[in-house]
């Protein structure tokens, strides 16, 4: 009887094509080396040029890769296939440029991986939706358990057998087994002879004393290392392999967009009237909200002004509740979107969206005058174009009230793209020439040296940030910020190893030398050498 595969299901290498049986082995092979360099070069890789050149490097070869097993098992591309690609690529290259998201690294860390589990998904036509859209979440997870989970172990299958087949086509399988019998029994034997002559001759003895020797060399510290990178390399090879023989080999995705939602709707429960009377709940308490800020505003408009105090307050006061609130308006949407019986009204849905984009202005505005106030920080930058973003969201949301747009991919693309985006503009450097200038204009009387550590203009944040922090130390000798300032205040952003008691010198790069002259502990002279 012949079987019938369901839809969706992986099918075995012996019902391929005569290609798709030549191309998997292939890619096994290239799989352990590309997981070994994955592993060694950019997991376990030191932070800095190398780790992002390897980066970019693997992000290259596993497209094409990807490129060649949706070309084999003959997948459609989605359409926002080349906008994964380069933001994937763009962030590896990004990553690979001395000055990139210093304070974020490891957020852009976990983008980058995101990024490349979802070119495999848009490249090999996995997304739920056949888009990017609003089932994002089912996809990202079926990206990084479903799927190469699922097929863990279809690169140990077909090692095996391609050895079987290899074993009973050129040896025989009798051949086979006599042949490991016999090494087998050579090494038993030769190991007996060496013991007993080595017990009958000095000379040999020594002989094995040596070869002792070697072998425990052979196992040092540094080949120990290697054999854990190794064999730490084969589950994520396997990993690798599998996302990418998952995906290219479905009939379809592991979460199916139209079964979703036949499957979600017997739960979508929840009357139109309670969400009626939700949105409209938060409406009201929102309008209160605004009416209190006006007056507010007016009564500051109609008196002397804010003093320098209360425009603090103003600008601290209330900021990430903003954004809390914006976040738990998206969620309040999404949940009538998936759970309620019937849409909102279009009037109360536009004016629940109107308030999104409303909160969004005014935590922007609240930034704003912080800024203006206390300068760019890190945080602020960060919480800065997050807010863009939410903003864009709501936007989005209330254009998608009176007119049926693909809010959600939209959506999703602004948030990938300007992330990639903003580090590209190399941000940290920005951040610490607009703090060096505000406290060289006299805006800030002191140098607030916290958000140089935070952007990685010191000596502790590793060689990938020495020009950064070249570029700082000449503005901060030329502006005598050294004179007069106690060694305590140096150390944040320094280190020095001790000449004698009144000089102290530090490395800046290969050619840049810092040395201070101090007296007691308060340093009296600054200067940058060249070599």
């Amino acid at each position: 009887m012949k079987y019938s595969h369901q839809e969706g299901e992986i099918r075995p290498l012996y019902s391929s094509v005569p290609k798709n049986q030549c191309f998997w082995p292939w890619a096994v092979v290239g799989s352990y080396p590309l997981a070994y360099f994955y592993l060694r070069c950019i997991l376990f890789g030191e932070v800095g040029r190398y780790r992002g050149w390897a980066m970019t490097a693997f992000a290259v070869v596993f497209l094409l890769a990807v490129e060649a097993a949706a070309r084999v098992c003959r997948r459609t591309a989605v359409r926002e296939t080349p906008l994964w690609a380069a933001c994937w690529l763009a962030l590896s290259v990004t990553l690979a440029v001395p000055g990139h998201f210093y304070f974020l690294g490891l957020v852009q860390g976990l983008a980058w991986h995101l990024l490349a589990i979802w070119c495999v998904l848009a490249r090999c036509g996995m997304l739920a939706q056949g888009y990017t859209g609003a089932l994002a979440p089912l996809d990202a997870l079926a990206g990084c358990f479903t799927l190469p989970f699922g097929s863990f172990f279809a690169r140990a299958g077909t090692v095996f057998s391609a050895l079987r087949g290899l074993a009973v086509r050129r040896v025989g399988a009798k051949k086979w087994l006599a042949a490991m019998g016999t090494l087998v029994l050579t090494a038993v034997l030769c190991s007996f002879a060496a013991a007993q002559l080595a017990a009958a001759d000095v000379h040999f003895a020594a002989l094995g004393t040596w070869l002792t020797a070697m072998w425990q060399n052979f196992w040092s510290a540094r080949l120990l290392s290697e054999l854990f990178n190794i064999l730490l390399s084969l589950p994520v090879g396997a990993w690798l392999f599998g996302l990418v023989y998952g995906a290219a080999r479905r009939d379809g995705p592991p979460c199916d967009g139209p079964a979703f939602y036949k499957a979600l709707a017997p739960y979508k429960r929840l009357p139109r009237l309670t969400c009626g009377i939700v949105t409209g709940a938060l409406c009201a308490l929102y309008s209160l909200f605004f009416a209190l800020q006006l007056a507010e505003w007016t009564a500051a408009m109609g008196g002397p002004g804010l003093t320098a105090p209360e425009a603090s307050a103003f600008a601290v006061d209330g900021f990430w509740e903003l954004l809390r609130i914006q976040l738990l308006d998206i969620a309040v949407l999404a949940g009538v979107h998936f759970l309620a019986k019937r849409p909102l009204p279009k009037v109360l849905a536009a004016l629940f969206c109107g308030f999104g984009v409303a909160f969004a202005l005014l935590a922007g505005a609240k930034l704003a005058a912080y800024i203006r106030l206390f300068g760019f920080t890190p945080r602020r930058v960060a919480a800065g174009w997050f807010l863009t973003v939410l903003l864009v969201w709501g936007v989005l949301l209330l254009v998608r009230v009176f007119k049926p747009i693909p809010a959600a991919r939209i959506g999703i693309a602004v948030l990938a793209v300007s992330f990639v985006v903003l580090g590209c503009t190399d941000p940290d450097r920005r951040i610490a020439e607009a703090t060096l200038t505000r406290w060289e204009q006299g805006t800030d009387p002191m140098l607030d040296t916290g958000v140089l550590s935070a952007c990685g203009a010191t000596q502790y944040s590793g060689e990938e940030k020495e020009p950064l922090l070249m570029s700082t130390t000449t503005r901060l000798v030329q502006d005598g910020w050294f004179i007069g300032r106690s060694l305590d205040d140096i150390y944040q952003l320094y280190y020095f190893d001790g000449d004698d008691q009144t000089v102290y010198a530090t490395q800046l790069d290969a050619t840049h030398t810092l040395r201070l002259t101090v007296q007691g502990n308060t340093c009296t002279a600054a200067e940058l050498l060249t070599a």
